[in-house]
C-alpha cells in the first residue's frame, strides 16, 4: 500500500477519534453494538471502531449485527459480513424477520427503517449492549438537514448521540466527521467491496432527491457539503427573523 493511501486511512481513522472524543461517543466499558449493513458506511464504522480500539488499548466491547428482512426485494451476502468480522474476530448476529414492508400507506421505506431499528434495539436491550452505532456519515446528516427544511419547516438533522427507552440505550454516530466520498475511498484501500444495494425502492424515496440536490450543491461550491455541516454547529439566532408573537 502507497503512503499516502496509509496517510489517509490514519486520517479517517483520526476524523473518527474526533468524532467520539468532540461528542463524547465511547467510554471506557461500553459494549457497543454497530448496525453493519454490508454498505462502506457501517464497515467503514466497524473497522475504525475496531482500529482504534486496538491501537490505543482502549477498554471496549465491539460486535456487530446485521438485520436480514425478507420483503425487501434483495438478498444480503452474509457470508461475506461473517468473513470480515472474523478477519476482526468481531462477533456477528444475524437477525431475520418477514414481516411485510409493502402493506402500509407509507412509503416501504419507512417500514424497512422502522423494523431494522426494531429488531436492532431488541436485540441490544436483551444482549446488554448500552450503545448502538450506526454509520451516518456527514453527508447524511446534511441531506437530512436539507430535507427538514424543506419538507418541515424547521432547522434538524439527527444528534451524535441519543437517548433512547429512558437511557438504557444510546444511539452513537461516530462517522459524523466522515464524508461519502471518503467512506468509498476507504473501503476500496482496505479490500472490501461493499456488499451490493439493489433496493427495487432505493430510486423512488426522498433521501435520493437530496443526495441529487447535495451533488449540485458540490457542482456550486466542492466544501458544500462540509460547510453546511459546520454551519449546523454555528446558529447565530441575532441573525434570523424571530416573530414577536407565535400562534
Amino acid at each position: 500500500m502507497q503512503k499516502a493511501d496509509k496517510r489517509f486511512l490514519e486520517k479517517i481513522r483520526r476524523k473518527v477519534a474526533d468524532a467520539v472524543r468532540d461528542y463524547g461517543l465511547i467510554r471506557p466499558g461500553d459494549r457497543i453494538l454497530v448496525a453493519l449493513s454490508g454498505g462502506k458506511d457501517s464497515t467503514v464504522l466497524l473497522d475504525a471502531l475496531h482500529n482504534r480500539m486496538h491501537s490505543l488499548g482502549i477498554p471496549y466491547t465491539l460486535a456487530a449485527a446485521t438485520v436480514d428482512l425478507t420483503d425487501v426485494g434483495y438478498a444480503i451476502d452474509t457470508d461475506k459480513l461473517k468473513a470480515f468480522c472474523e478477519e476482526r474476530d468481531i462477533p456477528l448476529t444475524i437477525l431475520k424477520d418477514d414481516m411485510k414492508i409493502t402493506e402500509g400507506p407509507k412509503h416501504p421505506c419507512f417500514y424497512c427503517a422502522w423494523n431494522r431499528r426494531r429488531l436492532l434495539f431488541q436485540y441490544a436491550d436483551a444482549s446488554g449492549f448500552g450503545k448502538v452505532a450506526f454509520g451516518h456519515n456527514r453527508d447524511d446528516a446534511v441531506e437530512t438537514f436539507l430535507m427538514n427544511m424543506i419538507y418541515h419547516a424547521e432547522g434538524s438533522a439527527f444528534p451524535a448521540k441519543l437517548d433512547m427507552f429512558g437511557g438504557r440505550l444510546q444511539i452513537i454516530r461516530p462517522l459524523l466527521y466522515v464524508s461519502n466520498a471518503e467512506a468509498e475511498r476507504y473501503v476500496s484501500l482496505i479490500g472490501y467491496e461493499p456488499v451490493p444495494y439493489n433496493c427495487p425502492y432505493a430510486r423512488d424515496n426522498d433521501r435520493e432527491k437530496f443526495r441529487n440536490l447535495l451533488r449540485t450543491l458540490h457542482g456550486i461550491h466542492p466544501r458544500a457539503g462540509e460547510r453546511i455541516f459546520e454551519a449546523m454547529h454555528r446558529i447565530r439566532p441575532e441573525y434570523l427573523p424571530r416573530r414577536e408573537k407565535s400562534d
